[in-house]
């Protein structure tokens, strides 16, 4: 009998157990919401889940409250009212159960989105071991989402992920791009909390984060439509290839490629969460279709301003670094110095910025390893357009240019004090003119004056930086570079 009793009761226990377990798991939110987050301030904030359905939900966040009810299917979402910077604070949320964050800041957060050159990790860049040891920042937060493609949309991710403080420990596998991004930023910004939203995938294209709906109404369809068919029949030989022996490890399926892929299983599951804004590297696997991506980028701002509600929000990218190709596999020329103009043209999206990269990349490495400058580029303009800052944003870029006899004198803006050449002479190299389609010749050129350059006058289209790799020597004072630019030259004028 006392046998039997201990059974009974210990088999009571356990249900019980099983029982609280089952209505812990009831209020659920989504993935973006744990410990150390950082929350964007000056917006409203909104934290949403599931519950049983038609269940009371309070939400609060420092002394801001609100409450909700979820509806027949469980979803709820709850809006607090704006925040000024601060914190640390707790996320409370109250329905049959609790849940709590700690930690939690009020700062600035920018999604950091791209392929593998905002993928790279800190410990793969520039001086990573004297960087990892200085990367003690309670003010910076990183959130690394996880690598991920399906073909429909996900509320949640494939993986648990977390948002961590940034430690010695915890930065050595972040986006170098972003920690230096998000470190210039606290300290122009006075050490005001930084979230850093990594979604970046190594190889993708950028149809692969833009939504089913976008890609469906793309004006130019048939570029993705193209893609999507070539991959999918690259995977299916490469399948065939494995089936004959399956001991190998089989293909990898090519999600970050297709359209819609990564936006559903990596931006899905956190919309519509606030954030000030996006950084962008991404156009290597996209740089043989520069006009499409003209479109491309468009479409995708406009989806990424309507999801998370942002209708101005702003958007920093890189300007692809310079690249001849790997060894004994060099690129067709000139098929990123193509691109490169092409991304010059995405400036007529409104609250866009472009940081050049082209002096900074390695001949024969895609992932050049000066990421620091990378992010202190794109903070730049972050700092001067979106937070209001005095300061040098970009390097100098084409104005306008006149004939002076058998010479032409090109004119640039954005010089800060002057033009300089890192050779410490008024001579400067880059310049070529295209003689007729597809040959070019390299002209000297000379600094001379505060802004001018003189070069010998031809009736042809002037280049600037039209390389797909080339060192470079003409910047403006504050060391940032001339951007790659090409004219018309009509010696009438």
């Amino acid at each position: 009998m006392k046998s039997n009793f201990y059974k009974a009761s210990s088999l009571f226990v356990l249900a019980s157990l099983v029982s609280l377990s089952v209505v812990a798991q009831t209020l659920k939110l989504a993935d973006i919401f744990t410990n150390d987050m950082v929350i964007q301030a000056d917006k409203e904030i909104k934290v949403w889940g599931k519950a049983e359905p038609n269940t009371p939900i309070k939400v609060s966040l420092g002394n801001k409250s609100t409450s909700v009810k979820s509806d027949q299917e469980g979803k709820w979402k709850a809006i607090l009212p704006k925040m000024k910077y601060g914190g640390p604070h707790t996320l409370e949320v109250n329905g049959k159960e609790k849940r709590s964050f700690t930690n939690v800041m009020v700062g600035e957060v920018w999604f950091c989105a791209g392929q593998s050159n905002m993928r790279w990790f800190v410990r793969d860049a520039k001086n990573p071991k004297e960087e990892i040891a200085a990367a003690n920042h309670s003010n910076i937060r990183f959130f690394t989402v996880p690598l991920s493609g399906s073909e429909f949309p996900q509320e949640h991710f494939t993986q648990k992920t977390k948002w961590e403080v940034c430690t010695p420990k915890s930065v050595a596998q972040k986006t170098a791009v972003g920690y230096y991004f998000g470190r210039e930023l606290q300290e122009k910004l006075k050490g005001v909390a930084i979230g850093l939203i990594d979604i970046s995938y190594g190889g993708a294209s950028i149809s692969t984060f833009m939504d089913a709906e976008t890609v469906k109404n793309s004006k130019s369809i048939q570029g993705i439509k193209k893609r999507n068919k070539n991959f999918l029949a690259a995977y299916e030989r490469q399948m065939d290839e494995w089936r004959k022996d399956t001991s190998k490890r089989p293909p990898h399926y090519p999600e970050q490629y297709l359209g819609s892929f990564c936006y559903n299983d990596m931006y899905h599951p956190i919309i519509p969460f606030s954030v000030r804004g996006t950084i962008w590297y991404q156009g290597e696997t996209n740089e043989g279709e520069p006009d499409p991506y003209v479109i491309w980028f468009g479409e995708y701002i406009e989806m990424m301003r309507d999801h998370f509600e942002n209708e101005e929000m702003p958007f920093y990218y890189v300007q692809l670094a310079g690249f001849a190709g790997t060894k004994g596999s060099e690129m067709k020329y000139p098929s990123w110095a193509t691109f490169r103009l092409a991304q010059a043209k995405c400036l007529k999206y409104e609250n866009t910025g472009m940081a050049t990269a082209y002096d900074l990349g390695e001949p024969n490495e895609i992932h050049p390893k000066n990421k620091q400058e990378v992010g202190r580029r794109l903070s730049l303009l972050a700092l001067r357009d979106t937070y209001g800052k005095k300061v040098i944003a970009q390097g100098p870029t084409y104005k306008s240019y006149k004939v002076n006899g058998d010479k032409v004198v090109l004119e640039f803006s954005n010089v800060a004090k002057r033009l300089v050449s890192t050779t410490a002479t008024s001579s400067v190299k880059g310049f070529m003119y295209e003689i007729t389609p597809g040959t070019y010749e390299a002209v000297e050129a000379k600094i001379i004056g505060k802004n001018k350059v003189e070069l010998p006058l031809k009736a042809a289209t002037l280049y600037y930086s039209y390389e797909n790799y080339a060192a470079i020597d003409l910047y403006n004072s504050e060391r940032l570079p001339v951007y790659p630019f090409k004219v018309a030259i009509k010696p009438s004028l």
